[in-house]
């Protein structure tokens, strides 16, 4: 049996009373930090290019099939997921699986689950589970396999299958359609990445590659069902012609990719965000919170700030030091380290309103910014997980304090709890660029709790529209 046929055999084959129980709370666990994301994301615009993009498909029309959040309206199923899955990505506040190469797998497949949903109608909440986990581990353990971290040019390369297996799931494929469907998302594979995502004009660009991923995945899926196939063999082809060939230099280790298969759980190594911006800024920031809260030190007391990162944390997010140091847009800001550390101490407390519009206009951070200094320390880096940060905040007469942050909050070594992440949906619902009653968020929060109960998911972001 080929490694295709195992995968698709087990993605046909397991259904809800399959799940380990940690499985089903960490999914459900997921899905509410998603649906936060991708509300709070609604207006996370540079100049006005999100509210253009829902025009220009709400203006395309189609079958009223799946609801678009925050923004509301309903078009067709891989239209909403397309800018659902937009808007999960712009707040950088959607989960990370850092085990081998780093991914972003719930922005993939949480999008795909409730358009799909929406579309087939009462679907119950013990099958958006069952799609969302198995979605979620087939992307991990095939970035896994990679077994280490190429830095690859291309980063949602495995998304494309998450997000089409949670739909064939869904749409109640077989296995021999199950296979066409991730096959037809290996021949729509794009979202090349490039500093044009997170930087200048282009960082408008953010998140449309995810779009792009849901959108081909929900495609992939219809199609496979309609009948269309494509060749089975994009995990084992010879002559240099197989997924990891191609986008990963042929480095993988085939037998990560059925290991322990349906008895463990990729996605459980996710991490949730506890702040809206790139994860490796996390542990600096977590530091930084944390002098400023014990040692009791005032913006005005700081003199010079170091930050000891490790090198691969130093080039993405400190280089280059002008750029990085004066963010022009709220994208930029949240893959600027100096900005994060920064606005930390300045404001004390670190939320969507650091990384906002207001905050990029505040002097006081921009001149906390000039007093940071990064440098590239060997020994804090790690593979295949996160990487510690050390802070050491000198004030001006001339004492110096220091502090290491090993793991954020959030991670699997310290996991938020579903309380935590209610309150985290409650407050990007404050920057829903539409209103979300109080009581909506309260039954939205009290359906993902007790989602195995629910028998119409699709309520779920109707309530958000």
């Amino acid at each position: 049996m080929s490694i295709l046929d195992k995968i698709t055999r087990y993605l046909v084959e397991t259904d809800y009373e399959s799940l380990p129980a940690d499985v089903v709370e960490v999914t459900k666990k997921q899905i509410l930090d998603t649906l936060a994301a991708m509300v709070g994301g609604s207006t996370c615009s540079i100049s006005g290019e999100l509210e253009e993009m829902v025009d220009l498909i709400k203006g395309w029309g189609g079958k009223e099939e799946s609801t678009i959040v925050a923004y509301g309206g309903r078009v067709p199923a891989p239209s909403a997921g397309f800018v659902n899955g937009v808007l999960c990505v712009r707040l950088d506040f959607d989960d990370t699986q850092v085990k081998g190469m780093r991914i972003h797998p719930s922005r993939a497949v949480v999008p795909t689950a409730f358009a799909l949903a929406e579309r087939q109608g009462n679907i119950t909440g013990q099958e958006l589970i069952t799609a969302v986990a198995l979605g979620h581990d087939l992307e991990c353990r095939l970035k896994i396999a990679v077994g280490r971290d190429l830095n690859s040019p291309l980063g949602m390369v495995t998304n494309f299958f998450g997000a089409a297996a949670t739909a064939g799931k869904l749409i109640g494929l077989d296995e021999e359609k199950m296979g066409h469907a991730l096959s037809l998302a290996c021949h729509q594979i794009s979202g090349a990445k490039s500093r044009a995502g997170t930087a200048g004009a282009g960082a408008s660009v953010k998140g449309i590659n995810n779009g792009i991923v849901v959108e081909s995945g929900i495609a992939s899926a219809l199609l496979a069902d309609r009948g269309f196939a494509s060749s089975p063999d994009f995990l084992e082809a010879e002559n240099k012609r197989n997924l990891y060939h191609i986008f990963f230099s042929g480095y993988y280790e085939p037998s990560l990719l059925t290991a322990e298969l349906g008895r463990v759980f990729a996605g459980l190594n996710t991490s949730q965000k506890e702040y809206p911006c790139c994860h490796g800024q996390h542990t600096a920031i977590r530091a930084a919170l944390g002098l400023v809260r014990e040692q009791g030190i005032k913006p005005d007391d700081v003199a010079e700030v170091l930050l000891r990162i490790s090198p691969f944390d130093h080039d993405y997010l400190a280089q280059p030091v002008e750029e990085k140091q004066d963010p022009k847009n709220i994208i930029e800001s949240q893959f600027s380290l100096y900005w994060g550390v920064a606005s930390a101490i300045v404001y004390g407390k670190v939320n969507i309103g650091n990384f906002a519009v207001a905050a990029l206009n505040d002097t006081q951070v921009r001149g906390m910014v000039n007093r940071i200094s990064a440098k590239a320390d060997t020994e804090l880096a790690r593979e295949g997980g996160f990487t510690p940060a050390i802070v050491e905040i000198k004030t001006g007469d001339g004492v110096v304090y220091a502090k290491q942050v090993d793991q954020p909050f959030g991670s699997p070594a310290e996991p938020m709890g579903f309380t935590d992440l209610a309150q985290k949906f409650r407050h990007c619902c404050q920057y829903s660029i539409r209103p979300v009653a109080r009581e909506n968020q309260d039954e939205v929060i009290r359906l993902v709790e007790r989602l195995e109960e629910v028998s119409d998911v699709g309520r779920i972001v109707r309530l958000m529209a």
